[in-house]
Formats: structure tokens, C-alpha cells, sequence
């Protein structure tokens, strides 16, 4: 394994975007098999209204092929009417797995209780729950029908021995069911009844929580980062009161870290983000959480660790499950968002083992991919960014062609940076001619972020070739290009973590200060750091400027 400096940047996707989704979505979408990517929703049921996600039909097959009660998975069930004690533990098993996006499992599991206890009000209001949107996955209108008669069974039997409580909360649910073709204003309506409800029962630590999961998809329904912090600050506002009461309730916390990382605020979540994966350890997602903290704080290895331990937590799952390997696991959902959060911190911690370990595969399963939306191919252009800055040249040069253009793109830089290692520039000057300055006819809002990310790799390759030639004025206008690039609305909104590994402001700083420009060295540094925190690169060229800034004696 080679650590070479091919490719050392960041892009700061901004945390006021929700773009969890965008991983977990097209990415699952892109590395699915042909019979798992016909469970995933058809395009058109895209709800780009929850920042580009994909609408999730809940096909993940994580669940037992047998009802069980799945431990490890945090907790937040809460007591309900029911006679039956089975009932009741599926029924809250239901409502942890739910909690921590086990959605099959979850939906299983209150299924279950439903069999178990037919007359059971509060079991078929929580099947219609967890089968409903969560704020990476959106339910369109037509999918909404039969859940609503879930909820209105529910109320049915609600009119026996249900409490006042379980009514209230099942004629909320049914406000977000009801017929009509714009979820988006059924979903507003459900958050605020649950609103309602949280100030009514202010000592309810799961209704806080439910009302701020609902607060939170009713706000990232607008497309408008500008709206984002208004729910976050609501949401964050009920989850403090729940966590003040009960630390380590997971549903609290795993809603507070996406909460914190909109509002900007990723270190008042650290505490709890510490602790999350030890109170949830068979929970991919839960154990993945953590990451969206420590990414932004600069604790790059440690959210790189989380990532490789719920990777390996899906594979587990997949071997458990008899999906074929090693490409079953790319069905699962999250497993790329894990793979491609996992890459973002390996590079920017300079974790060449894991990097390699998590790009490797990955590349390989989108090499033979012949259709894949330009979204989903910069995700996973993600892989091809990790040879470009780890592996041997020789490997690199002998990557296999991808179908896809915007992956072919990436190979390019790929290849480009690895000729520089060998000090072939010819070479790396006919890899930067071969990236296309476009390759979509139009762009809009499908294709944007991917058309930019072939100006950065362009700007990037075309600086690193300007530096090997002592070029460094002609490196920095071609480094401050991609930085612009990657500094606009568009691309930071994209994804989480970023599409471009690291900011490219440092490779300005480093052409700056061989141009002699110490103090623009300084002031490019600082600017990469506000959108990398601690990153070490940028802070060892920082250091640099700083000593060429120092008075001789």
C-alpha cells in the first residue's frame, strides 16, 4: 500500500443539508442486484423533496425468518392494552427496531404482535407507524392507502379499553394516512398534532420522541436548507428534555445527532454519540450513527471505526441471512452509506488499510454496472478517489474500465494521480484530457453535483500536474477552480460525507506557499479548516505558513 499524495482534499457537504438519504438511497439503488433492485421504488418515486432520497419499500430483508424478538438494538418501547405479554414484546421490540431503521425487522415485529393479539388497538397503530416515512425515506401517496386502514382499525378498536393516551396517538398517526396526493401536507399535519400531544403529555419521553422524528420529516419536506434549522431547533429542543430525563435513551439520541449536525452544533451530540454503539451493538445503523458526529468534530478515525464495525455488522446480517455473498450485502439498506461514511473518514485520518479494504470492493461492484443515475455514480466515484490516494500505481493503472461515464471520469483522476507517482506527466497530462469538461447535455438538479465533480477532479489533476512541473501559480488557479467547484450550494448540499473527500482550499494553501505567499498560504489553510476541522493536512501546511510568516532573529 502506497500513501502518496495523490488527491488530498475534502468538500464540505453542508450540515445544514439532510444527505444521509442520498447514500442510503441511490447508492442502495446502484449496488443492488437485479431482483433486490426491483424491490427498490421506481424512480418516479423519487421524493427529491427529502433531499434527492429514494423512497424505500421496506424490502430489506433484515428480519428473522422466524418471529423473534431481536435484542441489541436499543430500546424505546414503551406499555400498551394488550393481554397478551408476547404482544407486548414484540410489540416494543417493534418500536426499538423502528427507532434504529431496522425497518423489515421492525414492520415484522409488529406484525407479529398483531397476530399475537388481534384486538390489540396499539400493535396496528405501530405496523402502520413503522411502515410509514422516516426522514430518509418517503412514502408516497399511493403506498399510503393501506395504512391508513391499519390506522383506522386501530381506532376502531381504540373506542373498547385503549387509554386516553393510545386514542390521542392514534388519531394523530391517522392525520398523516389520510387520502390526498401531497404527503407532504399530511405529514405537516401529523407533526403537528404530535406537537400537540408533546405538550400535553410533557413528561412522555417516547411521544417527545415521536413528535421530534415527525418535526423533523415534516421540515426536510420543504427542499429548502434555508427551513432546515427551524425543525431541527424544534426537534432538538424535545430531544434534550427526553435525554435530561433518560441519557441513554437511543431513539432520543440517534434524532439528536442528525438534529445537532443541521444546526451545526456536532459537539453538543458528542457525549452521546460516545456511548450510542455500546447501547445499541446489533444495530448497523445505530452503530454507523456516531460518524455524522465525529466526522464533523475531525475525529476522522473514529468515525472511519464506527463505519468498518457496522459494515461488518451487515455482513454479518447478510451470512445470517442466507444472502448470497459477497454481493448480497450490497442489498442491505445502508451498507454502501456505511461503506461510502467509512471511506470519508479512512482518507481524510490517512487510514490506508481501511480505506483500500471498504474502496476495493466497491469498485469492483460498480465496474460492471451499466445504468446508474449521475448521483449515484459520484457516490460511488468514492472508491476510485481512495486508489487514487492509497494504492499501489500499478494497481491503479490496471483498474478495469467502468460502463458508466462519470465513474469512467473518476478512473481518469484516478489514473492520473498514480502516473504522477511515477513521474510519467505525459501520461497524467492524457488521463486529465481524457475527463470530458461535460458530460450531460443540460444539467439540472439530477445531474448537477456530478457534472460539477468533473471540474474538481479536473482543477485538482491539472494543479498536481502543475506542482510536479514547479508550476505553482498555474497549480493555484487551477486548484482555486475546483474549490470554488466544490464550495457551491449545489455540491456541498449533495451528500453526507462529502462527494469530494477533502477541501481543496489546502492544495491551494500548498501552491501558495511555494509561490512564497506565506500569508495566502495562511488564510487558504484557515478557510479549508473552517470546512475541515483538524484535519491534519491542512494543519501541518498551516504550520508551514506560519513558520515562513515568523520574523528572522
Amino acid at each position: 500500500m502506497v500513501e502518496h499524495d495523490g488527491g488530498e482534499t475534502c468538500i464540505m457537504p453542508s450540515r445544514t443539508n439532510y444527505a444521509l438519504v442520498i447514500a442510503a438511497g441511490f447508492l442502495a439503488a446502484i449496488m443492488a442486484t437485479t431482483a433486490q433492485a426491483q424491490d427498490m421504488a421506481a424512480p418516479e418515486h423519487r421524493d427529491h423533496a427529502m433531499t434527492g432520497g429514494a423512497v424505500h419499500n421496506h424490502d430489506d430483508d433484515i428480519a428473522p425468518k422466524q418471529p423473534t424478538l431481536l435484542t441489541g438494538y436499543g430500546n424505546g418501547g414503551f406499555p400498551i392494552t394488550t393481554r397478551v405479554p408476547a404482544a407486548q414484546a414484540f410489540f416494543s421490540n417493534g418500536m426499538e427496531l423502528g427507532a434504529a431503521f431496522a425497518h423489515r425487522a421492525a414492520i415484522e415485529a409488529m406484525a407479529e404482535a398483531v397476530r399475537l393479539d388481534p384486538a390489540c388497538a396499539m400493535c396496528l397503530w405501530g405496523q402502520a407507524l413503522v411502515s410509514g416515512p422516516t426522514i430518509n425515506y418517503g412514502k408516497p401517496a399511493e403506498d399510503r392507502a393501506p395504512l391508513l386502514k391499519l390506522a383506522q382499525r386501530a381506532q376502531r378498536l381504540a373506542r373498547g379499553d385503549a387509554t386516553t393516551r393510545e386514542r390521542d396517538l392514534i388519531a394523530a398517526l391517522l392525520l398523516r394516512y389520510r387520502p390526498g396526493s401531497e404527503p407532504a401536507v399530511h405529514d405537516r399535519a401529523y407533526a403537528a398534532a404530535m406537537r400537540e400531544l408533546a405538550a400535553k403529555y410533557p413528561a412522555d419521553n417516547e411521544i417527545a420522541v415521536l413528535a421530534a422524528d415527525a418535526i423533523l420529516i415534516a421540515g426536510f419536506a420543504d427542499d429548502d436548507e434555508t427551513t432546515y434549522a427551524k425543525p431541527a431547533g424544534e426537534a432538538v429542543g424535545l430531544l434534550e428534555r427526553v435525554l435530561a430525563r433518560s441519557p441513554d435513551h437511543t431513539p432520543a439520541i440517534h434524532f439528536y445527532i442528525h438534529a445537532e449536525e443541521v444546526l451545526d452544533q456536532p459537539e453538543k451530540a458528542e457525549p452521546y454519540a460516545d456511548k450510542l454503539a455500546t447501547l445499541s451493538p446489533n444495530a448497523s445503523h445505530l452503530v454507523h450513527m456516531p460518524s455524522h458526529t465525529f466526522y464533523w468534530l475531525g475525529r476522522y478515525q473514529d468515525a472511519a471505526d464506527t463505519n468498518w464495525r457496522a459494515v461488518e455488522i451487515g455482513k454479518a446480517n447478510a451470512k445470517r441471512l442466507g444472502l448470497p455473498g459477497p454481493a448480497g450485502v450490497w442489498g442491505l439498506p445502508y451498507h454502501a452509506h456505511n461503506v461510502i461514511f467509512g471511506l470519508g473518514g479512512a482518507m481524510m485520518a490517512g487510514d490506508s488499510r481501511m480505506a483500500l479494504a471498504l474502496a476495493r470492493p466497491l469498485v469492483e461492484r460498480v465496474t460492471t454496472k451499466d445504468a446508474a443515475e449521475p448521483a449515484e455514480q459520484l457516490l460511488a466515484a468514492a472508491g476510485y478517489f481512495a486508489l487514487a490516494r492509497f494504492d499501489d500505481p500499478a494497481a491503479v493503472l490496471a483498474v478495469p474500465e467502468p460502463k458508466l461515464p462519470y465513474l469512467q471520469a473518476a478512473l481518469h483522476y484516478a489514473r492520473g494521480e498514480a502516473l504522477l507517482w511515477q513521474r510519467d506527466i505525459a501520461a497524467a497530462k492524457a488521463e486529465l484530457a481524457a475527463i470530458p469538461e461535460k458530460i450531460a447535455e443540460k444539467p439540472d438538479k439530477d445531474n448537477r453535483a456530478a457534472e460539477q465533480m468533473l471540474g474538481i477532479v479536473r482543477g485538482v489533476l491539472a494543479g498536481r500536474i502543475a506542482m510536479t512541473e514547479a508550476r505553482p501559480a498555474d497549480a493555484a488557479k487551477a486548484f482555486t477552480a475546483a474549490a470554488e467547484l466544490e464550495e457551491t450550494k449545489d455540491f456541498r448540499q449533495f451528500s453526507d460525507p462529502p462527494a469530494f473527500w477533502y477541501s481543496v482550499r489546502r492544495d491551494v494553501a500548498e501552491a501558495l506557499l511555494a509561490m512564497g505567499d506565506a500569508a495566502g498560504a495562511r488564510h487558504a489553510a484557515e478557510a479549508s479548516l473552517k470546512l475541515r476541522s483538524r484535519d491534519p493536512v491542512a494543519l501541518a501546511t498551516l504550520a508551514r505558513a506560519d513558520a515562513a510568516t515568523k520574523p528572522l532573529r
